[in-house]
């Protein structure tokens, strides 16, 4: 670590001139400011389901291409946030993508992120237990990301509450294809290609392939990613059009552990720092499954437009986590608490829509019906010192795993503690969710620049949870569930020179099923009932000078009801909690982001962020006696007010392109009792790519992310009173990609 930071920091620009010298003969290609121009034209899609230019939508997006966050080294999931206004992520136990938790405008979730809604290719991406799975969606063939800010549920249902990320697979646009090459420090490579080829007859076929594998700069953090993707479309008659694709998932992630800190938030000294390993091992998370999608689209005429979509995808899931244990933390004999947790799991999700897309006069209406079935099949186990009455002839201990942090060594797992179990089945359970909805969207052109839209969606849902262990029990329960929720969704926009000026109003929805093992009857009673943000948004976005100046900005206001939380049950004769609803939850704030070419070569991008969030209603029953306590007027834990980006790249007229990066996010309130504020950090990365001389079709990338290795944490709280524990941030990474086109 220390020699690339010397080589990269001393030598950067040396490189950067080295690399200028070699292509000077090369052939030139589109300014900065032309590609920039032609952005502000580019069709999205995420935010009205109608492909609209960028700067007529009437919504807060933002899209991020694959190819340009590989360029600047964001390889890991997660990264598509980064400069994105409004949105703060955190990565949790674990490295990368592996358990993130991301918050858009403020908004925090229940259980991992069930915040947003991811799609694919505009189809619902949620997993089982109702929150986005981030190291499930198919990274390398993503062409792009729509991000949209704002609730969406009245065109894609539950889960799209702070907002909906699209990620959009690539498309047949040519016959060629391409072979990539990548390599890095801390045993990073890459290697894959694609090919491509288009028939007279309007057909084509698509085929990626790529294998990744990291051994990760800290201890147990080696990942391997295989994937192999397959598109193809074909005309069916002379108004039909069929388009399918399949990919096969396969991921191997170590999952690394956490450090734990001292109540203020001071980081203990452990063994190996940063890089060290404190849990019980094996620790991991392997996925292998497959994704298979198609549409059929037919055009009745000109103006009338109808498909049906299909998804269907199944993983096979093994996971080994240790989980953070406050409790047993004692400073005093260098002594952290984890909880052994394995979990084996298989996933089957069905998903089809019928749509109806038609123009006449002054209105654009879009109908459809859609279905979801999901199942998920899961036996969970546990290893630690236990006591499962708590008698306290086990020291009242859940599954605890004591670890010696000044030796890394775990303290309690001797043969002679018969308190110790090694993987004790404690759950199996067969789930099943369903969802079904109806939805329409009228966009009524009121005048030739003043457009009225229109949008309500019902869904229906329900899970069905059939255990056949509790506890480590065999029993032969279930518990169901079943609510509905409407979104409605108006927006005005007004054309004005250069740009447009629009307010909206969105509400957005989520089941609130959370995670299954909260539907154990003999734990947790329920109060159902869907948790609702309802938003209210005024933006600004256009350009100016030649277009050599674009802009977005907005100004929002959102309020969220209903959020689930966990308290003390107060019927004694029921289970010992209960998951109710009824809090009050708001956030309001500020984002802006420009673009500005200074030259024809040379461009600046920026964006900030202002976020005031606060628990309006937030009281929590007190337990074992303890009194309650009122949380109202505090911030959300992980929220920090202010966040800014800023990026400067410039290409030379022989077609070399170099660039910088710059982050900074703010502190933010750690515990809920907002008596811990800590985690802000900035990051400067710098990039580099290059055609290579006299040889048309190869180029070469090269990227320094967190070019001066800062040391960073992202804080997270187990206790409502006190910080417990960090996940610290990548270090610095080199990366150089040789891609070969053709």
């Amino acid at each position: 670590m220390v020699f690339w930071g010397e080589v990269m920091s001393k030598h950067l620009l040396g490189v950067f001139a080295l690399i200028s010298y070699f292509v000077a003969e090369a052939a030139g290609a589109d300014s900065l400011a032309d590609k920039e121009a032609r952005e502000l034209e580019e069709m999205v899609v995420t935010a009205t389901r109608v492909e609209t230019p960028l700067l007529e939508v009437p919504a807060s997006i933002t899209v991020q291409k694959t190819e340009a966050l590989q360029l600047k080294g964001f390889s890991y999931g997660t990264d598509e946030f980064r400069g994105v206004p409004g949105v703060f992520f955190r990565r949790g136990e674990g490295d990368g993508d592996e358990f993130p938790f991301v918050s858009i405008r403020g908004v925090t979730g229940n259980h991992g992120n069930d915040t947003f809604l991811a799609l694919v290719d505009g189809i619902p991406f949620v997993g089982p237990d109702e929150e986005v799975l981030l190291y499930e969606v198919p990274y390398p063939v993503v062409d792009s990301i729509e991000i949209v800010r704002g609730p969406m549920s009245a065109l894609y249902g539950r889960g799209a509450i702070a907002g909906a990320v699209n990620y959009r697979t690539r498309d047949i646009d040519n016959s060629g294809g391409s072979v990539y090459l990548s390599a890095g420090n801390d045993g990073y490579g890459r290697i894959g290609g694609d090919l491509e080829r288009q028939f007279e007859n309007g057909a084509g076929v698509l085929v990626n392939a790529s294998f990744e594998d990291f051994e990760g700069w800290r201890e147990n953090s080696q990942r391997q990613l295989g994937s192999l993707f397959i598109k193809g479309e074909s005309p069916a008659g002379e108004a039909s059009k069929i388009t399918g694709w399949l990919t096969y998932y396969d991921r191997d992630a170590e999952v690394p552990s956490v450090i734990p800190t001292l109540g203020d938030g001071t980081l203990v000294d452990v063994k190996g720092g940063d890089e060290s390993f404190l849990g019980y091992l094996p620790t991991y998370n392997r996925r292998e499954g497959f994704i298979a999608a198609g549409r059929f689209e037919h055009a009745f005429s000109d103006t009338f437009t109808g498909s049906i979509t299909g998804q269907a995808r199944s993983f096979d899931s093994d996971v080994r986590l240790n989980f953070y244990d406050f409790y047993e933390f004692d400073p005093d004999n260098d002594i952290m608490g984890v909880n052994g947790f394995a979990s084996s799991n298989t996933a089957d999700t069905f998903f089809t829509e019928a749509s109806l897309h038609w123009s006449g006069g002054a209105h654009t209406v879009i109908a459809g019906l859609s279905a979801e079935r999901a199942t998920l099949d899961e036996s969970d186990r546990w290893s630690g010192e236990n006591d499962p009455y708590f008698s306290g002839e086990c020291g009242f201990r859940f599954y605890a795993i004591l670890v010696d942090y000044s030796t890394a060594e775990v303290t309690n797992d001797s043969p002679e503690n018969t308190c110790f179990v090694r993987d004790q089945l404690r759950t199996v359970a067969d789930t099943t969710n369903t969802f079904y909805a109806a939805f329409i969207q009228d966009e009524i052109a009121l005048t030739d620049r003043l457009t009225l839209t229109a949008g309500l969606r019902y869904d229906a849902f329900e899970r069905e949870v059939d255990f056949d262990v509790v506890g480590t029990q065999p029993v032969d329960q279930s518990a169901e569930g079943s609510e509905d929720a409407f979104s409605p969704k108006l927006s005005l926009a007004y054309l004005v020179s250069g740009g447009m000026v629009y307010g909206s109003y969105s509400r957005g929805f989520n089941s609130n099923f959370g995670p299954v093992f909260q539907w154990e009857p003999d734990r947790y009673a329920r109060d159902e009932a869907p948790t609702t943000i309802d938003s209210f948004e005024l933006g600004w976005k256009g350009f100016a000078i030649n277009k050599r100046l674009s802009w977005e900005l907005a100004l929002f206001y959102l309020e969220q009801q209903d959020r689930r939380i966990f308290v003390p049950n107060p019927d004694e004769d029921g289970p010992p909690t209960l998951a109710t609803t009824g809090q009050l939850y708001s956030s309001q704030g500020l984002e802006a982001a420009v673009n500005y070419a200074f030259t024809e070569n040379t461009l600046l991008t920026a964006s900030y962020t202002f976020i005031d969030a606060q628990w309006d209603e937030l009281n929590i029953a007190g337990s074992f006696g303890a009194p309650d306590q009122d949380y109202s007027g505090v911030t959300p834990q992980g929220v920090p007010e202010h966040m800014f980006y800023a990026e400067l790249s410039h290409e030379f007229n022989f077609g070399t392109r170099i660039g910088a990066t710059y982050e900074w996010y703010d502190d933010y309130y750690v515990d809920l009792s907002n008596s811990v504020e800590n985690g802000g950090y900035q990051l400067v990365g710098v990039y580099a790519s290059s055609p290579v001389p006299r040889v048309k079709q190869l180029s070469i990338d090269v990227s320094v992310t967190n070019l001066l290795d800062e040391h960073y944490y992202f804080y997270f709280a187990g206790s409502r009173t006190m910080a417990t524990n960090v996940s610290p941030g990548v270090p610095r990474m080199a990366r150089a990609t040789l891609r070969w086109t053709f």
